[in-house]
């Protein structure tokens, strides 16, 4: 058996205002006459003949519309000398044209808003605590933030244990543009998906990952206030004067301190303290396209 000769029929195309195209090709392939004898064609015989083997192929006169499907029908018009292909052609995305294990991550972003403990206040670029004229804080006083989460969905041949055991775990280093501690892992899913493509059978864990990003990082921004401080390594008392009674009582309200244990009389310090483990990102989860 053997493909003799092939003609190209009449060609379709329609589009849609919102920029979905459809190009159809059509072809009669005429068989030699050993068809009958048990040797018939081969689905890949007739595709490798019209050229048409590999997805994504762009339409020879359409260069928006690549080939996303293909229709084999043996005796075309009765005749079983006859078959006719069919071509269609559309939108395809690169991922689609890739085997499962070989597609890029797909990234998306969203944004939603939390409440925080309102703990400082930016004067210019610096942080400053957020405290009254007498250098008290504000108890119970929040702000609202607007986080950015990130979702990455990616086909790993492995399970993803590097991924699962960095959850709740800060970007070490600068990645997508943004300081060390601005990223974390706030979750990971993963499927075990067993597929078949393009006549090929593929085991794979789809695995979606799902980043938060915080502008005023996730490390902790504490102020150093406390009862107590330190006179010469150790720890005393802090200490108000009552001048109605005329005399030293424990303070009722915690003082501030300067970083180092001992007193400011004045404003704290910020204590930045990190309770999320690191991890690099970038050999994790990649880095979104630019």
């Amino acid at each position: 058996m053997s493909i003799v000769t092939s003609k190209e029929l009449a060609r379709t195309f329609e589009n849609t205002v919102d920029g979905q195209p459809r190009a159809v090709r059509r072809w009669a392939v005429v068989l030699s006459d050993d068809t009958l004898d048990g040797n018939p064609i081969t689905e890949t015989e007739l595709a490798t003949h019209l050229g048409i083997t590999t997805w994504g192929t762009v339409h020879p006169s359409l260069s928006v519309a690549k080939l996303n499907k293909l229709t084999i029908n043996e005796r075309f018009g009765d005749s079983p000398y006859h078959v006719e292909v069919v071509a269609e052609y559309g939108n395809v995305t690169t991922n689609q044209t890739l085997a499962p294990i070989y597609r890029t991550h797909e990234w998306s972003f969203e944004s939603s808003k939390q409440e925080v403990p309102a703990l400082f206040y930016f004067d210019g670029s610096t942080k400053k605590p957020l405290t009254n004229s007498a250098y008290d804080y504000f108890e119970g006083l929040t702000v609202e933030e607007t986080l950015v989460k990130a979702t990455v969905k990616m086909n790993l041949t492995a399970f993803p244990t590097s991924q699962m055991m960095a959850i709740s775990c800060l970007n070490s280093d600068t990645w997508f543009g943004s300081d060390p501690y601005s990223w974390k892992v706030a979750g990971v899913n993963t499927t075990y998906i067993d597929e078949a493509y393009n006549g090929v059978q593929y085991q794979y864990w789809a695995t979606t990952c799902e980043l938060l990003f915080r502008q005023t990082g996730w490390v902790m921004q504490l102020p150093d206030v406390g009862w107590n401080y330190l006179d010469g390594g150790q720890k005393r008392r802090a200490m108000v004067f009552d001048y109605q009674n005329g005399e030293w009582v424990a303070s009722p309200n915690p003082v501030g301190l300067n970083g180092s244990g001992q007193q400011t009389l004045g404003v704290p310090a910020i204590l930045p303290r990190r309770v999320n483990d690191e991890a690099a990102f970038a050999s994790l989860f990649g880095t979104p396209p630019e």
